[in-house]
């Protein structure tokens, strides 16, 4: 027997603002060009992380908003002809962390 039931989100779920993310196994659609950043942004989303932020019971590594700021200034460290490539595979790797959540790239704060 499935006692699980829907919740319907109230109309002003539009205004809720992510407090944190677990990083999780995912894939990343990116082209080739970008792909070989992809592990840099990955070691240094897990750096950035909290470990077991909300308990040991719950577990992970949590990317808070500061979090997600500092990883987006990654491509600093990197050539200028390299910038955009990383930015982009930043991005990427933010966007396939929250697809779960429905989130859409304007809430990723």
């Amino acid at each position: 027997m499935d006692n699980r039931k829907e919740t319907a989100l109230p109309d002003n779920a539009a205004n809720v603002k992510l407090c944190a993310f677990a990083l999780t196994d995912c894939t990343v659609h990116v082209e080739s060009r970008i792909a070989k950043y992809l592990r840099a942004v990955h070691r240094t989303a897990l750096e950035l992380a909290v470990p077991n932020l909300f308990g040991p019971e719950l577990g992970g590594y949590w990317l808070q908003p500061d979090h997600i700021e500092q990883l987006r200034r990654l491509p600093d460290c990197y050539p200028v002809e390299e910038i955009d490539l990383v930015k982009d595979a930043v991005e990427a790797y933010l966007l396939a962390q929250t697809q779960e959540l429905h989130w859409t790239e304007s809430k990723i704060v």
